[in-house]
């Protein structure tokens, strides 16, 4: 990213902001964003309950404050499960935006506080939230398409060819641009999936690819925080 210029966000977990200071330090001296992952990566609806997920949400906050004088304003969820009460207690402590949802394709929304189905089967929707949700999708996430892992339960087989990858990133990129006055595409990367060598190549090929369009479709990379800042007003949020 230092090579091509490009500012991007990190979501790291409070634990491992901990655990290595100095590369979150790197990350923030470089001018990407850091924003809230979890503390160690638990999804929130393995948590207890609200007072549980406040309790880890806040120890996210203060791990990344103590080590690296960061106080993050974006959240996405490990594992981008979110319960009820997730995005109100965002809200509690002045989250701008979450990156977890997949309501949309390219275009950031307010989503509800909280979906839920009541007993007769009918689903619920909770007031706007009042936060900027920046859609993701797991065919555009790293992770599944490039690791092998055994859970007790099953097996994610990924160690999908790159060229087959990056064809499907790239025309997702290419629908976007080619259908959309204005849209938002977010790649989702893991330090420990993307760091070997032939992903590396995977990621040099898709940036200067989407770097290629950029003066014709006046693309830019952006840190969510910018993202958001910049939806906020358009979606009447003050």
């Amino acid at each position: 990213m230092r090579d091509h210029n490009i500012e991007a966000t990190f979501f790291v977990p409070g634990h491992t902001a901990e655990h290595f200071p100095e590369e979150v330090g790197l990350i923030k001296d470089h001018g990407h964003e850091v924003a809230h992952h979890g503390y160690i990566h638990e999804p929130p609806e393995t948590l207890g309950g609200p007072e549980e997920e406040r309790r880890v949400i806040v120890k996210g906050i203060e791990a990344l404050k103590k080590t690296a004088n960061i106080v993050p304003k974006g959240y996405r969820s490990p594992s981008w499960a979110l319960t009820k009460y997730t995005l109100s207690i965002l809200e509690e402590h002045g989250m701008i935006y979450d990156s977890s949802l997949m309501g949309n394709d390219y275009t950031p929304y307010r989503p509800p506080l909280y979906l839920e189905v009541d007993s007769e089967g009918r689903v619920v929707r909770g007031p706007l939230s009042r936060l900027v949700e920046i859609p993701v999708h797991w065919s555009l996430d790293d992770y599944p398409h490039f690791e092998y892992v055994r859970f007790q339960s099953y097996v994610l087989h990924g160690l999908y060819s790159v060229s087959d990858v990056l064809e499907n990133w790239i025309l997702s990129f290419e629908y976007m641009v080619n259908n959309m006055d204005e849209g938002v595409i977010v790649y989702t990367f893991h330090p420990e999936v993307v760091g070997r060598g032939h992903t590396m190549i995977f990621l040099e090929r898709l940036i200067s690819h989407i770097k290629s369009h950029a003066k014709k479709y006046r693309i830019s990379f952006s840190k969510m925080i910018d993202v958001a800042n910049k939806y906020r007003e358009k979606l009447g949020i003050v």
